[in-house]
């Protein structure tokens, strides 16, 4: 489809400019010549003998709106109606399920940084891209992996390679260092420092309010014991969070040995961590349960 609309974009293309060569070739070059427009005759809105269908829309105005006005809610309609009447227009992946209260703060944390701007996260149906961004997951990105994400974050933008896949790619202590600073992970790295993650604590008082809010308004299937529990369950993925990050790097525990017992589970960086490591790992590589929308 998209090659068959190009075909007719560049087609309208070289036609206008073999249109333009070929009026140029009919014409002659007068120097400086007066030229006054003639004046409109009074015509009437009634069709003149011989006078084609268009060429009598085009100098009745108002009869020419109300047929525009209709052909195009005829043509709208024939779009929006089939959609509006599905109740989901995008297939369900069985293996998808919303995001925990920490990866939803962590979202939330990567927007707020701007972190989209620069990554896009949607990898196209295309070998190279899958190559190259496939992280964990062999995968383009499926429809169906975003139902639960709003605002969606899809993007052609690529200062950073494509998060897509991110999640499982990298340890949780190598987001941590990439986040403190980028160079001591990727050499060359353009991208900023975020240092007050790591210093800042997660507000976590909205938390519980998102939750709800995902449920009731864009029908996120959380369950009521799931909210009841989102402080526990935040709080049991932070912990398993740091763990892994004191015990994939020696430097940080030593680093954190003497602070105060719990103090990074409090911190933004893991609740950002969270959502990277979440990301594009609910499908597997070679299997992917759809459910109908009957």
């Amino acid at each position: 489809m998209r090659f068959a609309g190009g075909l007719f974009y560049i087609s309208g293309a070289i036609l206008m400019v073999v249109n333009v060569v070929a009026t140029v070739r009919k014409g002659s070059f007068q120097k400086e010549v007066p030229a006054e427009a003639p004046a409109l005759a009074n015509i009437g809105k009634n069709r003149k003998e011989g006078e084609g269908t268009h060429l009598w829309l085009e100098r009745t105005p108002v009869l020419l709106g109300i047929l525009s006005f209709l052909t195009i809610s005829i043509g709208s309609s024939v779009e929006i109606i089939p959609t509006l009447s599905l109740k989901k227009s995008v297939p369900t992946i069985s293996a998808v399920k919303p995001y925990s209260p920490l990866e939803l703060e962590g979202r939330d944390l990567y927007i707020r940084e701007g972190c989209n701007s620069c990554h896009s996260q949607m990898i196209r149906p295309f070998r190279d891209e899958i190559t190259r961004f496939n992280g964990k997951n062999g995968q383009y990105s499926k429809a169906g992996e975003f139902v639960y994400d709003r605002p969606f974050l899809w993007g052609s933008k690529r200062t950073g390679p494509d998060l897509h896949r991110e999640g499982g790619k990298n340890p949780s202590s190598w987001h941590y260092k990439h986040m403190y600073n980028p160079r001591s992970t990727s050499a060359g790295s353009i991208m900023p420092r975020f240092p007050w993650l790591i210093a800042t604590n997660l507000d976590r008082s909205k938390m519980v309010d998102k939750m709800k809010l995902m449920k009731n308004t864009f029908e996120v299937p959380y369950t009521k014991p799931q909210i009841d529990s989102a402080d526990a369950w935040a709080d049991n993925q932070a912990s398993k969070i740091v763990k892994d990050i004191f015990s994939e790097a020696a430097d940080l525990k030593d680093a954190y040995a003497k602070r105060p017992k719990g103090e990074l589970e409090k911190k933004e960086i893991v609740a950002l961590i969270a959502y990277l490591q979440r990301l594009g790992t609910d499908i597997k590589t070679t299997e992917i349960k759809t459910a109908s929308n009957n």
